[in-house]
């Protein structure tokens, strides 16, 4: 997965988002939380599952949830 700081494929108002093996941040948007979220569309991708993109939205902001809730344990 490359990583892109401040690119040109960030939505209007997200701070990150994740297209053809590429993740792209804002500055605001580097962080962990938004990092893992977008890891977790990142392994979607790579495994080629079919998951609508409603659940796979949810799906990934509970991955960086329970990653960063583990972490601080």
């Amino acid at each position: 997965m490359k990583i892109v700081l401040d690119g040109r494929k960030v939505v209007r108002r997200a701070r990150g988002c994740y297209f053809e093996n590429s993740a792209y941040f804002t500055k605001r948007g580097l962080n962990k939380r938004f990092v893992l979220h977008e890891f977790y569309h990142h392994l979607v991708y790579l495994k080629e599952l079919d998951i609508p993109s409603r659940i796979e939205e949810k799906d990934a902001r509970s991955y960086a949830r329970e990653f960063l809730r583990t972490q601080h344990s």
